[in-house]
């Protein structure tokens, strides 16, 4: 079975191929990652680590060929133009009824932090995007829409509710964010998507 986990950071989970721009060891985030929400059991190593810049190659997976996507604070790192390439790409590589979980920062609910938008530029608190490095914050709708430009069907959720049971638990949203806050959706490739 091969199930991907981009935006890893420190959380190599093991069993999967976890992706992200250079590899992190956990013990520095011990504080973060406790037992509960990164038990031993599940933790890899550099064996099960990739390198690699989804914003600017293709995927290096066969088309059909990936059975889970799970990403968590990662998506909204990448701007309009790379959240579409890689939910493309993701869509290619995905085999026909798997499923990609999404869970990112919810822009509505963001709006409760960024000040009074109608006050213009400075009544805008943009700390979502110049504290956490954000690019592109979605809505429901907005991520409804993209998936289903891209052919993925969609199903809105709950932190650690998913479609799939093979997940692991869900770190994202922190002290930082309540769990209102953030947007947990199944991405399922349909059935019907094996062309290729």
């Amino acid at each position: 079975m091969v199930k991907l986990h981009f935006g890893c950071g420190p959380r190599i989970l093991k069993g999967w191929i976890n992706i992200d721009l250079h590899f992190q060891s956990w013990e520095p985030y011990q504080q973060y990652y406790t037992e509960e929400i990164y038990p031993a059991s599940e933790r890899g190593t550099i064996d099960d680590f990739l390198a690699l810049n989804v914003s600017c190659q293709p995927l290096p997976f066969e088309n059909n060929s990936v059975d889970l996507i799970f990403h968590e604070d990662f998506i909204e790192h990448l701007d309009q133009r790379e959240c579409i390439l890689f939910l493309a790409e993701t869509f290619r590589v995905m085999k026909p009824g798997a499923i990609q979980r999404v869970n990112t920062p919810d822009l509505i609910w963001s709006e409760i932090f960024l000040g009074c938008l109608k006050e213009g530029y400075n009544g805008v608190n943009q700390n979502e995007w110049l504290s956490f490095g954000h690019k592109n914050l979605f809505t429901r709708g907005y991520l409804e829409e993209v998936a289903d430009l891209i052919g993925f069907e969609i199903v809105f959720q709950n932190r650690d509710i998913s479609l799939s049971t093979m997940l692991p638990k869900e770190f994202r949203p922190g002290s930082d964010r309540a769990e209102a806050g953030n947007i947990f959706a199944d991405l399922i490739k349909p059935l019907e998507s094996e062309d290729d």
